[in-house]
């Protein structure tokens, strides 16, 4: 039997915590893209040094990266079939 009020409770904490991460993000991109047009701004070729960098993070990141979405949608799977309870 699944406890209501206790789901509730669960599931209003993590709609508020997706949105504290949410503003978090939005506040973080905001400073990236203000940096980005500062420095683009300053050195032409800093596209051309942006181009390299993210595929440099990309392949140091990829594995950390699928890990971590694999394990969000092994939990999503689990409590679309019912076992987390």
């Amino acid at each position: 039997m699944v406890n209501e009020p206790k789901l509730r409770d669960a599931l209003v904490a993590l709609a508020d915590n997706a949105k504290t991460q949410y503003i978090a993000l939005c506040a973080v991109l905001d400073e990236v893209t203000a940096l980005r047009e500062t420095v683009k701004g300053l050195d032409p070729t800093f596209s051309d040094v942006m181009t390299d960098k993210r595929a440099e993070q990309a392949s140091l990141f990829a594995l950390t990266r699928k890990e971590a979405i694999a394990g969000y949608d092994e939990i999503i799977r689990r409590l679309k079939a019912g076992e987390v309870v």
